[in-house]
């Protein structure tokens, strides 16, 4: 055996390397339209000629260990064509034209351990092949002879010995049974009878049907066209621990019955028993006798698929094994009920399939039945069924969802019961339209949700009590509301949250504090594909920094304004399919962010990208950048005389962009800086000119309006009979002397900053307001007064209001109290001094009773 080994590796070295390359199929040269594949480790080969259109069966190299020629036009195997072929251990010869095989058809197959001839033509029984067809295969312990018998027939396959999985068709005009042959199959393990895969009729089955295979674990007789299933028929399959009787229409739940309490004396694990009621029957209802025979069984999984089931009997649930882990009653028209409060002696079922309600596959050829009784609940109905009554209601639902005599709602429960160790329930396309309110569920495992497919418009919430949940689908559900609260606290280690194909749109952008998803800190994985989102805010995620991937796509986003630098983890973004013509820079530098810490990438297929001298910036982005573009070679984009290009080079694009974009760059810059210099000039100068007007104007108009009174100019009384200008440093001058002179001796009413200011005011307004109250304003001038600022303004507000406001009636009176130089005058002072008369202060005393006389003859 070491000799053959090491010729076979020679063999190979020398010239099969060539032919069949090292992992991949080549082209074979023993075989131009077959297909080699060096197997690792062995250095044998596999041979791949299916779909080749082969007449006959090849004769291939010794050192081949696979052989598959399934799909070809093959009619017979000659004699001794695998003489050769002792380490073969896998042949494939399904669906050919085969319709004889002979005792030597085999010979050299020893070593065979897997046979298939389904779909060929051997129809003719003891023509196509005989007993001794097999005498050759010792070892073969898979065989498959689906799709090839027409009638009644069962071959001898005494001789296989060493088979352990049959598959078989198998058709019977009555009685059902298998022959006293297969008792010497000792190995047997897996019989498939299933018409779904061949030709299967068994009518009626008894307990002489299987007395011959007691070594049977895996029995599959789906779609097997059975009318009458007789108690004790699986009595003496002991150590089954698959059966599949699906498919068979006529059985109903009265069958059912005889096969439960066949299968208490058995070690089943699975059971399926899907679709044993026709699509056009009544409604039924699923009672304790049916299943009470599986109550002390160590079943695992069931199917209960399709089987009209409308409610279930009390306690009927009760007498599911404990060891149930699986549960699947799809495309059943379930009705909530009472039934739902025995679920939770389920107390160790993982998974419940609830999905497809309503939903039945189409049967366009439906079997006809001897006994063609159907099980309605109407008629079945042993004990009351699952209607509860009105104090257990009271105790258990709100009692404003009650209607007496109805089926109470599961969703109107103030606890929903949930088996204890339940991890995954789906319920998908269940028909369930509402909206979600608030829930608490019981003491639970759960890990995935999923209520896909239904019509669940709005989540109010909140849900309690989900504090294992790690996957939650909620996908095609119309849902346009999410409330702030809805996911709870108990939504901690929620992962995977799926949103695709709803519409919020209506609801995400308006979440500018990101509420709806700030309990979900643990998320990894989020869609909100196909929502319809036009934009969303720069907080909405700020909650989720675990997140892995994020999915975006299909929606009609034109620009990105969410934040994603808070998501460290980050490594996936799809934002295909929306309408983003370009990528902001602070965007981008987020992107740039991630893609240093970790392989981030991201998708912008199918958007409205623009090439143009306003995106160049982008595009040049995109050429350095490490963030990995998803999908590039089918990205497009728009160049400026509205062509569409390929995008999947950024680097090409981005120079032709720079030449383009290069004659224009500069010119623009330049005429832009110059009509932006040309304005700030002309608004710097028309500001200037008027600068004194504009101030008056504003504080003149925000005087007015604070006042609570407004009266006509005609009407108009003033505060004050003078409004006194001065410096600081001759406030002894204004304080004893003119206040003396023209207030206490004359009873002209005076305006003094240092007396008559409303405090809390600002200057300015102040100034303006005692101006505009007062009906002269008195300017003492002096060498101190032309250095304050705030004298200064003063003055300049009188001059405005002179202008504006008195139409150029004398209201400014100038009092030089000291002796001034034209050359120390501003010009704005020399002006007023040519156009207006002023007084200067006198030194003699008979000059100081002229003065005093003047003034307030011009103050009057």
């Amino acid at each position: 055996m070491t000799n053959k080994r090491i010729l076979y590796v020679i063999i190979c070295l020398n010239s099969l390397i060539t032919i069949c390359g090292n992992t991949q199929h080549r082209p074979c040269s023993f075989l131009p339209r077959c297909r080699c594949r060096l197997e690792h480790h062995t250095n044998f080969v596999e041979v791949d000629c299916s779909h080749v259109q082969l007449k006959r069966s090849p004769s291939v190299p010794s050192y081949v260990i696979k052989l598959i020629m399934k799909h070809n036009l093959i009619d017979e195997i000659p004699n001794g064509i695998f003489s050769n072929n002792t380490i073969l251990t896998e042949l494939d010869l399904s669906d050919n034209r085969i319709h004889t095989l002979t005792e030597m058809s085999f010979k050299g197959l020893q070593n065979l351990l897997n046979l298939s001839l389904q779909n060929n033509d051997l129809s003719k029984g003891n023509i196509s092949f005989g007993a001794k067809t097999f005498t050759h295969l010792k070892k073969l312990k898979y065989l498959n002879l689906k799709n090839n018998f027409v009638k009644h027939y069962q071959p001898d396959i005494s001789q296989l010995v060493s088979l352990e999985s049959l598959h078989i068709d198998f058709i019977s005009n009555g009685i059902f049974f298998l022959s006293k042959q297969y008792s010497k199959l000792k190995n047997l393990a897996i019989l498939d009878l299933s018409g779904s895969s061949g030709k299967c009729s068994l009518p009626i089955l008894n307990n002489e049907s299987f007395q011959f295979i007691p070594q049977v674990k895996h029995l599959d007789i789906s779609t097997c066209k059975i009318q009458q299933i007789h108690k004790g028929t699986l009595t003496a399959l002991k150590i089954m621990t698959f059966l599949d009787v699906s498919n068979n229409t006529c059985i109903k739940f009265e069958g059912f019955e005889n096969i439960t309490s066949d299968l208490k004396f058995s070690n089943i694990n699975i059971l399926k028993v899907s679709y044993l009621h026709k699509m056009a029957d009544l409604t039924t209802v699923l009672k304790t006798s049916h299943i009470k025979g599986l109550h002390n069984t160590s079943l695992q999984n069931v199917y209960f698929d399709g089987n009209r089931i409308q409610t279930i009997e009390k306690n009927a649930l009760t007498y599911l094994p404990k060891s149930l882990k699986l549960l699947s009653v799809r495309q059943n028209p379930f009705k909530f009920g009472y039934y739902l409060e025995d679920v939770l002696h389920l107390s160790n079922l993982e998974t419940a399939d609830i999905s497809d309600l309503y939903r039945h596959k189409t049967n366009f050829y439906p079997e006809k039945c001897f006994f063609d009784s159907i099980c309605t609940c109407k008629e079945d109905y042993v004990n009351e069924p699952s209607y509860m009554d009105q104090s257990r209601i009271l105790s258990r639902y709100v009692k404003d969802k009650i209607t007496t005599g109805d089926i109470p709602d599961i969703f109107s429960l103030i606890e929903i019961p949930i088996p204890t160790n339940l991890k995954h329930i789906n319920y998908s396309s269940g028909s369930l339209v509402m909206d979600i309110p608030k829930l608490m569920f019981s003491r639970n495992k759960l890990e995935s949700v999923d209520i896909s497919n239904n019509i669940l418009h709005s989540l109010i919430g909140p849900i309690f009590n989900l504090t294992s949940l790690k996957t939650l689908n909620v996908a095609n559900n119309f849902c346009s509301n999410i409330s702030n609260f809805f996911f709870s606290t108990d939504f901690k280690k929620l992962e995977r949250l799926n949103f695709q194909n709803n519409l919020l749109g209506y609801v995400l952008p308006d979440d500018n504090e990101g509420k709806i998803f700030n309990n979900l800190k643990s998320v990894t994985d989020l869609v909100l594909s196909k929502n319809r989102i036009p934009n969303l805010p720069e907080n909405i995620f700020k909650s989720q920094r675990n997140l892995q991937k994020l999915d975006l796509s299909d929606n009609i986003l034109t620009d990105i304004t969410f934040r994603v630098s808070n998501m460290t983890h980050l490594k996936e973004l799809d934002l295909s399919g929306n309408r983003i013509t370009i990528i902001s820079d602070p965007f981008t530098l987020q992107l740039d962010s991630l893609a240093r810490k970790q392989n981030f990438s991201v998708d912008l297929n199918d958007n409205l990208l623009e090439c143009n001298c306003i995106s160049i910036k982008f595009i040049k982005w995109m050429t350095t950048t490490n963030v990995r573009f998803k999908n590039i070679k089918k990205y497009k984009c728009m160049l400026w005389n509205r062509t569409i290009v390929a995008l999947h080079n950024p680097m090409e694009t981005y120079n032709v962009l720079k030449k383009h974009c290069a004659s224009y760059e500069n010119l623009e810059l330049a005429l832009g800086f110059g009509i932006l210099l040309f304005l700030i000039i002309i608004v710097g100068a028309v500001v200037y000119r008027f600068r004194w007007k504009l101030r008056y104007l504003y504080y003149i108009v925000k005087v007015k309006y604070s006042s609570l009174h407004s009266e006509t100019e005609e009407e108009y009384s003033y505060m004050y009979g003078a409004f006194v200008s001065y410096a600081d440093e001759d406030r002894i001058f204004v304080h004893n002397t003119l206040l003396q002179k023209l207030e206490v001796e004359n009873g002209i009413q005076l305006c003094l900053h240092k007396r008559n200011f409303l405090p809390g005011n600002d200057i300015a307004t102040n100034i303006a307001s005692a101006i505009h109250n007062s009906c002269k304003t008195l300017v003492i001038m002096s060498h101190n007064f032309l250095k304050s600022y705030w004298c200064m303004f003063e003055y300049n507000m009188a001059r405005m209001e002179n202008v504006y406001e008195r139409r150029d009636e004398n209201v400014v009176f100038l009092m030089f109290y000291e002796q001034m130089s034209p050359r120390d005058l501003p010009l704005n002072v020399l002006e007023m001094i040519q156009s207006k008369s002023y007084i200067e202060y006198p030194n003699d005393e008979y000059g100081d009773t002229v003065f005093w006389d003047q003034l307030v003859n011009a103050l009057k």
